[in-house]
């Protein structure tokens, strides 16, 4: 039987992106509103600060996927619930330890890459993970928030290095 569990983290505190959001909105009404009064120069700055503020709103509001089947774990960042991009994906057997972020375990560890991934949204409060993926072609440090169902799947696919207290 197939084992598959996938899980949302969504963004816990979007103030940020709604003040990003706010402020483009009203640098885009001024950037109109210089236009039509023919103040050419003042209103296309605007119009290139509202489209700055445009591009960069997105990475204020970030929710991540962690999705695990049959033992290969694949990591996205959602940028404003609408693009998809692929953080880092390695099979469960890669993992040289998965524990709680403040174990003993994770600080005892010697062979830590020196590559760090973290798949968290800011504000979240939820206890964080680290898997030590110290095999293939990520070598990473990924820290997560993964609920319990999630990593009691891990468990089932390498339980050497599952730490799950």
């Amino acid at each position: 039987m197939d084992q598959f569990k996938e899980q949302l983290v969504r963004a816990q505190n979007p103030g940020k992106y709604k003040a990003v959001k706010i402020l483009m909105y009203i640098v885009g009404v001024l950037a109109v509103l210089c236009l039509l009064t023919g103040n050419f120069i003042l209103g296309l700055l605007l119009v290139v600060i509202a489209g700055i503020l445009f591009y960069v709103k997105r990475f204020f509001y970030l929710e991540f996927e962690y999705v695990i089947t049959n033992g290969e774990v694949d990591v996205d960042v959602i940028y404003e619930t609408t693009t998809r991009k692929k953080k880092m994906s390695f099979n469960m057997k890669e993992v040289s330890l998965l524990a709680p972020y403040e174990s003993d375990e994770y600080k005892a560890l010697s062979n830590k890459p020196s590559k760090i991934i973290t798949a968290i949204p800011e504000g979240n409060k939820d206890r964080a993970y680290v898997a030590v993926v110290t095999e293939g072609n990520d070598k990473a440090q990924l820290i997560f928030v993964p609920n319990q169902e999630f990593v009691n799947i891990c468990f089932l696919f390498n339980p050497k290095v599952v730490k799950k207290n």
